[in-house]
């Protein structure tokens, strides 16, 4: 299947469901500014380069294979880094993981060998189910899985295993050397180190990673609007659901982390009328009274 080539989207395609609302990316250019990062084509600024990856698209249109045009934010020839490329992973003796950037430079300063501190590399838990075209997760790799037996083998991905690093207009990787002083050049920096695809990665413990929200509300004649408030919720796979007399809710973060609550309600509602938005801060719940009568609290006494 052809790879669609826009901005914050990479994602295969089938031409036969490739219609005007299959694509969701970014028309602009990558803008740094005084260490927030974000696109000329839209308002949202974060100040890490991993928030900035996950910036959604704000266009919708077909998707498209066409090869990069040569002024493209995101098209560079990187053939003048190649002398500086590692043609082998770094190692350290005795381990096969790299060496920590930060460990190196301090024996450098020192002259005293040190023993490295490893990075830790996460990995796809033996047996995991992966669904077909997720993307690797490794930094400066893109490819999509295709099979177990395909996409899980050693040595397939090339990637970064530290993390970006962007100082006095240079752009880079803290695993290795390489520099590039344009957004465009620093994400085609080849990987330093090969290994094995990361689709999934180690699952988080539920428990550990509940997270607590805060909500208020207030109310009319004929509604009452509730506040929870969340940052960065995944729309995807967050929902909330309706019922007579109760709100469940389950919210999931871009972190992975989650909120749950099932709110008994102090009266009932039309859960068909009732709606919800997930805006930037928080997610805004309407709930239509089946009453109109004054609440003194959201939820039910009893």
């Amino acid at each position: 299947m052809p790879k669609c080539t826009r901005n914050a989207c990479g994602q295969e395609y089938e031409d036969a469901t490739n219609d005007a609302m299959a694509c969701q990316y970014h028309p602009g250019k990558p803008e740094f500014h005084e260490g927030l990062k974000g696109w000329t084509c839209c308002k949202p600024r974060v100040h890490s380069f991993d928030e900035f990856m996950d910036i959604k698209g704000c266009q919708l249109g077909k998707h498209s294979s066409e090869p990069k045009h040569k002024d493209d934010p995101f098209k560079a020839d990187l053939t003048k880094y190649d002398d500086v490329l590692p043609s082998e992973p770094q190692e350290s003796a005795g381990t096969n993981k790299p060496v920590s950037a930060s460990v190196a430079a301090a024996a450098a300063a020192t002259g005293t060998a040190r023993e490295p501190e490893p990075e830790p590399i996460d990995e796809d838990p033996a047996g995991i189910v992966v669904p077909v075209g997720t993307q690797c997760k490794r930094n400066g790799c893109s490819a999509a899985y295709v099979s177990e037996e395909e996409s899980h083998q050693s040595n397939q991905c090339q990637f970064h295993p530290g993390k970006a690093l962007f100082h006095e207009g240079n752009k880079g990787w803290t695993c290795c050397k390489p520099r590039a002083t344009e957004f465009d050049e620093f994400l085609r920096i080849k990987g330093c180190t090969s290994g094995r695809h990361l689709f999934v990665g180690t699952q988080p413990d539920k428990k550990a990673q509940t997270e607590k929200c805060r909500r208020d509300f207030y109310q009319s004649g004929s509604n009452v609007i509730v506040s929870i408030y969340a940052k960065k919720i995944n729309r995807d796979v967050s929902t909330i659901e309706f019922t007579p007399t109760a709100l469940k809710v389950h919210l999931v973060y871009a972190d992975g982390k989650e909120y749950d609550d099932d709110i008994e309600l102090f009266a009932e509602i039309d859960p068909s009328a009732s709606s919800f938005e997930f805006l930037s801060t928080k997610a805004e719940v309407t709930l239509v009274k089946a009453a109109s009568a004054q609440w003194p609290a959201l939820e039910s006494s009893s």
